[in-house]
């Protein structure tokens, strides 16, 4: 049986067309960046807790997807109330070390939060790069 993808218009996520850019090209993008080496997984959420794009990660999780948003949402505004506190800039950036080296970034696109799984044994530098690289291009491909 042939796979066939559902695209829902939401108001914060382009319907198909529209200056060049189209649904499918956040999903293109997305498969670039798993291109990395190290990168297992990766989703976009809104900073309202919504799942936009989740078909790359691992089927392994211990969450669903949309307890995952919501984790990471929370996990996020938490972290920017800290920084608030601090006197200190907006994050753009949380890099979130495991016990077993393996990391979760979780980058700030405006509306939205890229959010990157990667393995224990990957450069974090080479990821942080290739991530700030794309983050632009992945944010035009979701604004209306």
């Amino acid at each position: 049986m042939g796979k066939f993808f559902i695209f829902i218009r939401l108001p914060w996520k382009r319907p198909f067309g529209g200056e060049g850019t189209t649904a499918l090209d956040t999903q293109d993008l997305l498969r670039d960046l798993m291109r990395v080496d190290g990168v297992r997984g990766c989703a976009i959420i809104c900073k309202d807790g919504f799942v936009v794009e989740k078909d790359l990660l691992p089927k392994n999780l211990q969450a669903d997807s949309d307890e995952l948003a919501v984790l990471v949402t929370t996990f996020h505004g938490m972290a920017r109330k800290i920084v608030s506190k601090m006197g200190m800039p907006e994050i753009d950036l949380l890099n979130l070390e495991c016990p077993d080296g393996s990391h979760i970034l979780i980058q700030d696109l405006g509306g939205t939060l890229l959010v990157v799984l990667a393995d224990k044994d990957a450069t974090i530098g080479k990821i942080r790069f290739e991530v700030k690289r794309r983050k632009g291009r992945i944010a035009e491909s979701l604004e209306m």
